[in-house]
């Protein structure tokens, strides 16, 4: 019942997004006009036992964007790792108001990059999953091109690990967190901490495993 509801509801949107689209190249106005398709999250559909969203797989994690804007984009597919709050930033960039972006905002611009093809990318996304009434809780992690690590704290529970080998396990059936501690500790140091603090995020003041326990009097000023 779930998925034939959802690929109901996939068609309906495809049908009237494609209204969208004609009504610009009608009015002439495609040329000048950034489109965007995207959503917050996937559902699962059942896979690895959820229904909905809320987990670190990559059937609720990966959601589609799509960006039209004939007059300056060529059309091509792109590997970039880019994040929600980035939308924003990137989007003002693209329409030429680039300066007006307020210094505040968290996300990064990546239209230099969408315009050329060339420039930084980021080395991973950042998956957080914050109880409202336990903010320095939940679940927090990191999405590269070759894994996925989520660390989980929950009042009353032990700490659990979850690291996915996106290359050579693309289905995401088996967490060797317990396997790999080295690429844990890596990906800790390396991609989650400067996310978490770059968030202030209030994760960091909760307790600390012990791989981040070690990354963190690693990085301290002696």
């Amino acid at each position: 019942k779930h998925i034939r509801h959802y690929y109901a509801m996939i068609t309906g949107v495809d049908e009237q997004f494609g209204r969208i689209v004609d009504a610009l190249d009608d009015a002439g106005l495609a040329e000048e006009t950034i489109v965007v398709f995207t959503s917050d999250h996937g559902n699962c559909l059942g896979i690895h036992g959820h229904v909905t969203k809320n987990v670190p797989q990559e059937e609720s994690m990966q959601v589609p964007l799509l960006v039209r804007f004939p007059g300056k984009l060529r059309p091509r597919r792109e590997d970039l790792l880019i994040s929600t709050p980035d939308l924003y930033p990137t989007l003002l960039d693209l329409m030429g108001l680039g300066e007006q972006i307020p210094p505040g905002v968290e996300g990064t611009s990546h239209a230099p990059l969408l315009l050329t093809g060339e420039g930084p990318r980021p080395t991973s996304q950042l998956y957080l999953w914050v109880p409202c009434e336990e903010p320095a809780l939940g679940r927090r992690g990191v999405r590269t091109r070759a894994h996925t690590l989520v660390i989980e704290r929950m009042p009353g529970q032990e700490e659990r690990t979850i690291l996915y080998d996106n290359v050579a396990d693309s289905y995401q059936l088996e967490n060797i967190a317990e396997d790999q501690p080295e690429v844990v500790d890596r990906l800790i140091r390396e991609e989650l901490l400067p996310w978490l603090r770059r968030t202030d995020d209030p994760w960091l003041e909760s307790e600390q495993s012990p791989q981040e326990k070690a990354t963190t009097e690693k990085d301290r000023p002696q």
